[in-house]
């Protein structure tokens, strides 16, 4: 199994609660990541992890898809993709930081105290060539996984489909941590073979707005505009903990106010504001959240 991502980014502390939540399980909150060998700027979901190349070529097994399901629950789900010819496996597994595996088996990735019955999801597929779409979760005890439920298809699933799968353990105790693990094909690789992942939740199927409230952003979060380069118009994400007066504006190289995007009281949440540029030239520019006492500046590119 190939060596995943060198993510540099800090695991986010989960809250240990009786209804631990998967991290980042609508894949709302989308992260910059940059090659180290290539120095490409690949996109992947927040506290989620995919596979780079083994030649250094432009490749990556995860992608940001601009639909989510159920609809009003977000923006974004997650594409897995492999690209063979480059020796990139579509894979995702639920860690930030790097992953080799040892016999397949990854290393605990977030905190829970419970064992959930069944995992819920929403999910596309297309495999290819005999691929089987594979699914699973590990459940751990200090370390040792007391826990592998694991689901698989070889069918096309075309549109967005609910999906239950039933948690099975091979110790009593009360697991101390998980991850989650996805792959496009565990027997063969094609290209061609995608497969789509939305709103994740253990116990609960997730049907609307308010059953995600319970994935409440744990801190302020700036996301990278979605596409950069853009033309005309981009999207840029934010998270806030609490009720905030928010402030979001545009400034061009020189800190000339280039356009407000938004400035009122906004609740506690995952928010997206769009912007659309098609009467500002070509350059680089700048983008400012201001919320309480939180400031992030983030750098995007309009490319016409």
């Amino acid at each position: 199994m190939k060596t995943f991502t060198i993510i540099l980014t800090v695991l986010i502390a989960m809250t240990i609660e009786t209804n631990a939540q998967i991290p980042n399980s609508g894949f709302e909150t989308w992260e910059n990541y940059i090659d180290d060998y290539t120095g490409y700027v690949y996109e992947k979901p927040d506290l989620w992890n995919g596979s780079l190349p083994n030649n250094w070529v432009h490749s990556f097994s995860i992608e940001k898809n601009p639909e989510s399901y159920p609809a009003g629950t977000g923006q974004y789900s997650m594409k897995i993709q492999p690209d063979s010819a480059n020796g990139v496996r579509g894979v995702a597994i639920s860690n930030d930081g790097s992953d080799p595996m040892v016999n397949w088996i990854p290393k605990p990735s977030f905190a829970i105290n419970r064992r959930p019955a069944s995992l819920f999801l929403y999910y596309k597929c297309f495999p290819f060539g005999g691929d089987t779409m594979i699914g699973k979760v590990y459940f751990y005890k200090n370390g040792v996984v007391i826990g592998n439920p694991v689901f698989g298809t070889t069918q096309t699933i075309s549109s967005w489909t609910a999906l239950q799968v039933p948690m099975t353990y091979t110790a009593l105790d009360v697991p101390d941590s998980a991850t989650i693990f996805f792959v496009t094909g565990a027997y063969v690789q094609h290209t061609e073979s995608i497969l789509y992942v939305d709103n994740l939740s253990f116990d609960t199927l997730i049907t609307s707005v308010s059953l995600t409230s319970n994935e409440l952003p744990i801190k302020f979060d700036l996301a990278q505009n979605y596409p950069n380069p853009f033309n005309p118009t981009t999207t840029i994400s934010f998270n806030i903990p609490l009720k905030s007066f928010v402030l979001l504006k545009v400034f061009d190289l020189v800190g000339r106010e280039v356009a407000t995007l938004v400035s009122e009281e906004m609740s506690a949440g995952n928010h997206s504001q769009q912007w659309n540029a098609v009467n500002i030239s070509s350059g680089v520019y700048f983008y400012r959240l201001q919320a309480g006492s939180f400031t992030e500046t983030k750098k995007l590119v309009l490319l016409k």
